[in-house]
């Protein structure tokens, strides 16, 4: 079992099912949560914009003004 295996679960049934995913190459949601890194910094940091699905366009975080919305 790999390290990386016992840092993700306490849970022994769990270290041996992800062991086994492992040695198959089965990907699991941590595999898929490594690939989406990095994280966005503003959903970080709890600051989303909700208004629209467009991006967090109200947020400056150079001080110098909204560009949109």
């Amino acid at each position: 079992m790999s390290k990386d295996v016992r840092e993700r679960s306490i849970d022994p049934a769990s270290q041996e099912m992800l062991d086994i995913c492992q040695r198959a190459g089965l990907e699991t949601a941590w595999d898929r949560f490594e690939k989406q890194q990095p994280q966005c910094g503003f959903g970080e940091l709890g600051l989303c914009c909700r208004n629209c699905n467009m991006g967090p366009c109200r947020i400056d975080p150079f001080g110098e003004g909204a560009s949109k919305g």
